[in-house]
């Protein structure tokens, strides 16, 4: 039988894929940039907050969607096609780079107030 934290280990995994690939495509059909960070730091804080100890895990689950399904869905037609012309290896790098610092910011934010929170809670039963 699954330990209970295994469990919720593979549950939070589970949710930062879920929202990575949701990011990843909502950002393959968009192109505003600040919603697309502000998403990923979002769900980077979430997975965060529950699971404070994997945070690097939780940023490359949510981030690595974003330059996959951009990569990915425009060449089988399932992202608008940009006017523009399809971006070189140092632009996705410079992408890459940008996502994963606001998923890592996210993830660590998520953590430091996970753990502040839970901190909080104990103090009270221990002493009232």
């Amino acid at each position: 039988m699954p330990s209970k934290d295994g469990l919720s280990t593979v549950l939070v995994a589970v949710l930062a894929l879920a929202g990575g690939i949701f990011v990843g495509y909502a950002d393959s059909h968009s192109d505003d940039v600040p919603l697309t960070l502000a998403l990923l730091f979002g769900f980077s804080f979430l997975v965060g907050f529950l699971k404070p100890r994997r945070v690097w895990l939780w940023s490359l689950l949510v981030g690595i969607w974003v330059p996959v399904l951009d990569a990915l869905l425009r060449p089988i037609g399932l992202a608008p096609h940009e006017p523009s012309p399809t971006p070189g290896l140092l632009s996705t790098l410079a992408v890459l780079g940008l996502v994963m610092a606001a998923c890592f910011a996210g993830a660590f934010a998520g953590a430091l107030a996970g753990k502040a929170a839970r901190g909080s809670l104990q103090s009270r039963t221990l002493f009232h």
